[in-house]
């Protein structure tokens, strides 16, 4: 009976990974993961969830995921958005915890131990990165300061770093979140609607040395505005009844 429980168990860590048109990027996110991960001495599986990519993303995914027996890849039937693949992810993640990287690797992998750490030792639900020192043009750099302040004046949160997309989460935290189109860039601030707590720590942030990016600055301002508007509903129609003792 033992034996059978520890067989069903599921790793410490789950990382999802949205992945569009990344082909350049995932021997090295993968690898870079494993390294960092098993030097914590955890077990892990990446969850890649292939966006409808027609650069061969998926099926070098499908590839490296024949001889790993930790990745494991999801497939969408056509291109469906971020945050429909982190909803698929959060949805098939296993682990204990569940960690949030982008394929783009403008962030490290080498620093989820630090979050990983910061979540464990002060008993937070949810840790999630600050790029420091961006590497990106100034004007994307200015772009996201200012709807960084517009999101935080509209929802009343101090969420310094929205797009970072290196977080760490509880693995119940986190799929207590219920996931809408544009709603990866108020991940803390939903975890608070629910009562779980969120911890904002610095990472490092490079340049991009592969692929392209997929985002437009006009796209991303106007549909940004319309979900902080949507989660400012959200806040102020949320039910807070508790029973009497």
């Amino acid at each position: 009976m033992v034996m059978e429980i520890q067989a069903d168990r599921g790793p410490d860590i789950s990382v999802v990974v949205p992945v569009y048109n990344e082909i350049d990027n995932l021997e090295s996110l993968i690898e870079r993961t494993r390294t960092t991960l098993d030097q914590m001495g955890l077990t892990w599986e990446l969850l890649a969830v292939d966006d409808g990519s027609t650069d061969g993303s998926g099926e070098r995914l499908d590839e490296m995921a024949k001889t790993e027996e930790s990745i494991r890849v999801l497939h969408f039937q056509e291109n469906c958005g971020q945050s429909a693949g982190l909803d698929a992810g959060f949805k098939h993640a296993r682990g204990r915890l569940v960690a949030l990287l982008d394929a783009d690797l403008q962030t490290y992998p080498e620093d989820l131990p630090k979050l990983i750490t910061i979540l464990e030792a002060e008993g937070v639900d949810a840790v999630v990165g600050i790029r420091t020192k961006r590497h990106d043009t100034g004007w994307k750099r200015f772009s996201s300061r200012f709807a960084n302040g517009v999101r935080n004046r509209l929802t009343r949160e101090n969420i310094q770093d929205t797009g970072c997309p290196i977080k760490v989460f509880r693995g119940e935290a986190i799929q207590s979140v219920k996931i809408f189109t544009g709603m990866h860039r108020f991940l803390p601030t939903l975890l608070r609607m629910e009562g779980f707590t969120v911890r904002q720590v610095p990472v490092r942030h490079t340049e991009r040395t592969a692929g392209t990016s997929k985002y437009g600055t006009w796209d991303r301002a106007f549909s940004g505005l319309r979900d902080a508007l949507s989660v400012r509903w959200m806040q102020d129609r949320r039910m807070k009844w508790k029973l009497r003792n």
